[in-house]
């Protein structure tokens, strides 16, 4: 976009970055949910909000860098280049973590369906 866009513009290419978040979110909590193991969803919930934490911030960032001296369209530009890193940085992060995975899954459903009943059977015995 050249920089004698004028800002409706801007402001029209990024209403649907604004009209997919809303209809992003609710699906994705639910289907993060469903495939948490059943002693896990605590924990699955606690870092779904992590994620939201860290949304936050970044708009409080993203923000600071469009409110530079250097002007809004440079400050974008940056908060466009930062995004991209970060989103390839979680890709490949993802992609490093399936593998391991299924093994912690089984250890949060075998701690919940055995009430933590494995943990106190490793205790040694007193007498």
């Amino acid at each position: 976009m050249p920089a004698t866009a004028p800002i409706w513009v801007l402001a029209l290419l990024l209403i649907p970055v604004g009209l997919t978040g809303p209809l992003i979110m609710p699906p994705t909590s639910a289907v993060l949910l469903d495939h948490a193991p059943a002693g896990g969803t605590g924990v699955a919930s606690g870092v779904f909000d992590t994620s939201q934490l860290g949304g936050a911030l970044a708009v409080a960032v993203f923000g600071a860098l469009t409110a530079t001296s250097a002007g809004c369209l440079h400050g974008q530009r940056i908060s466009l280049i930062l995004t991209a890193v970060v989103a390839m940085a979680t890709a490949l992060a993802a992609i490093g973590l399936t593998g391991a995975r299924p093994a912690a899954e089984a250890a949060v459903t075998d701690v919940a369906r055995d009430g933590g009943q494995r943990h106190q059977d490793r205790r040694p015995s007193s007498s």
